[in-house]
């Protein structure tokens, strides 16, 4: 247990102690100007006392001044190194200032001061799922229920940490309590329809509807419910009325966000010609082997790729990692060019380095192992991966681009895929990652292997081998087995993945004319042939 003060405010004078009382009152009810006023009075009595530095910090906090709120806790934290209080505010602070696992150690550090302290082992639950630590996040989240079991938002993270395992039934279960107790909670309602593995009934589709005509519901809300509707008359069977609410909530999205999708046609052509000219001498052309990158569109099977890889006791799954994305930003703002205009000017040398970078993110988590990056996006680096990573196998995913055009219109990606909320942009992205792939395997021709989902439902014995075989590995029966791995899987399919490989109704079939302009526009683009 903590050894705090039972008196926070202790060796403060009367007066000194209402001013700080009072600071406390308004940062409660987020009055920050009153509680400046209060707490600078309050300050210039007794600027070292740390209850008065920790509410500092939390000004500072409250008002999106991170830098300035970690500042003041510290000091706090240095004369009261035992406070379960001081050390968990310090944590949210540090959290906001984007070093989590500094945060994740106050966390853990304020817990274990205080095993009661819900609020800390909340934070750390949220800090950990954050950290790609499902696992983790799951242990912290139980720890704040059995101190509070309606503690609802502990409820919905843990069913999200849950799903991530592949948990399913227990995240049903947790969601469908929430549901009992708040029948009009949004957030458990979007969940559970993604969770996908869950049979929604003709009572919830009821209780959905009524959400959905709401109008006193929040305009975020009111999107993200639509979609959750939409997916579950869907699931019903309805799809006439499906697509008339998926094109509603994809629409009141759209209207939320910022997209040009002529100037990221512009940019992939910037990228293609760049890397026209001959790569200059990079060095071990071996370097890299251990690593598969999957890329491709969302909603492609590229998750399920990875699953199938990740089954073999010689792969390690990495996910959805972004370094590359990361490593040439790095490498722009140290340039003071933005990419991919710095590329003619990049030695061997340079990509060498580069490579390494990655290598050596990808070296801390693989165990030993090949190691799979499934970064979709990364189809629009392939060039800058060839040079950095020369050895890396290259799998590109492939489904029928109606089936996937429209999957990723129906996913609400919660305004991540910036392209995906408007059938006119999702084309135009669609076009730009085709016309780039094209171009890549014309460049390097047998270095990257196209992995059709369509073939891996046909024979998935004879797909599942050739994918192994391009990737350097031995036929392993376990891979057949995807479905049953202990793994931790964050994207849209998480739940899909942990089921056998089963066939759907092609949505050409379900929405028949519907889909046309979807299936005109990707026409258009060149996505593929026109009937």
């Amino acid at each position: 247990m903590s050894e705090s003060p039972v008196d926070r405010l202790h060796g403060l004078a009367t007066h000194v102690r209402r001013f700080a009382a009072d600071a406390e009152q308004h940062l409660e009810r987020r009055d920050l100007a009153q509680a400046q006023m209060s707490l600078a009075t309050a300050l210039a009595e007794a600027p070292q006392h740390p209850e008065l530095m920790r509410l500092a910090g939390l000004l500072h906090f409250f008002r999106g001044d991170a830098a300035g709120a970690v500042a003041e806790l510290r000091k706090a934290a240095a004369a009261w190194p035992d406070d379960a209080l001081v050390a968990s505010n310090l944590g949210a602070a540090l959290a906001a200032l984007g070093d989590i696992d500094a945060a994740i150690g106050m966390f853990r550090h304020a817990t274990a001061l205080d095993a009661t302290a819900i609020d800390a082992w909340y934070n750390l639950g949220r800090a950990l799922e954050a950290n790609d630590d499902a696992s983790g996040a799951h242990a912290a989240l139980s720890a704040v229920l059995e101190l509070d079991p309606a503690h609802r938002p502990a409820r919905l993270l843990r069913a999200d940490a849950l799903k991530t395992l592949g948990v399913l039934a227990e995240a049903e279960s947790e969601l469908r309590s929430v549901l009992r107790d708040d029948p009009s909670s949004v957030p458990a309602w979007v969940a559970l329809v993604n969770l996908k593995s869950s049979r929604v009934d003709a009572g919830d589709i009821v209780q959905l509807e009524r959400l959905h005509r709401d109008g006193s519901l929040a305009p975020a809300h009111r999107i993200d419910i639509g979609f959750a509707y939409a997916g579950a008359l869907e699931a019903a069977g309805r799809s006439a009325e499906a697509f008339d609410v998926f094109r509603a909530a994809n629409a009141a999205r759209r209207a939320t966000i910022r997209w040009n999708a002529a100037a990221v046609s512009a940019l992939v052509d910037d990228i293609l010609a760049a890397f026209a000219a001959a790569p200059a001498v990079s060095g071990d052309a071996h370097r890299g082997d251990d690593v598969v990158f999957l890329v491709g569109m969302p909603r492609s099977g590229s998750t399920l790729a990875e699953q199938i890889l990740a089954a073999h006791p010689r792969v390690t799954g990495g996910g959805e990692t972004g370094w590359v994305a990361a490593i040439l930003q790095a490498e722009s703002q140290r340039r003071g060019v933005r990419f991919p205009h710095w590329i003619a000017s990049a030695s061997g040398d340079d990509w060498s380095r580069l490579g390494r970078e990655y290598l050596a993110r990808a070296t801390r988590h693989g165990n030993g192992k090949r190691f799979t990056d499934k970064t979709p996006t990364n189809w629009q680096t392939l060039g800058a991966i060839r040079r950095m990573l020369p050895g890396a196998r290259i799998v590109h995913c492939v489904r029928d681009p109606l089936e996937t055009a429209w999957s990723c219109y129906k996913q609400d990606f919660a305004g991540e895929q910036l392209w995906s909320y408007d059938i006119v942009e999702l084309a135009a992205f669609f076009g730009d990652e085709a016309r780039a792939m094209r171009t890549w395997h014309a460049r390097f021709p047998g270095c990257i292997y196209t992995h059709a989902y369509e073939a891996l439902l046909a024979a998935p014995r004879a797909a599942i081998e050739a994918l192994l075989a391009y990737c350097g590995l031995a036929f392993d029966e376990a891979c057949l087995g995807f479905d049953r791995v202990d793994r931790e899987v964050r994207t849209a399919s998480a739940a899909q993945v942990r089921r056998p490989l089963e066939a759907s109704v092609p949505a050409a079939q379900r929405y028949g004319a519907r889909l046309d302009p979807l299936r005109e526009a990707l026409v258009g683009r060149g996505v593929f042939e026109p009937r």
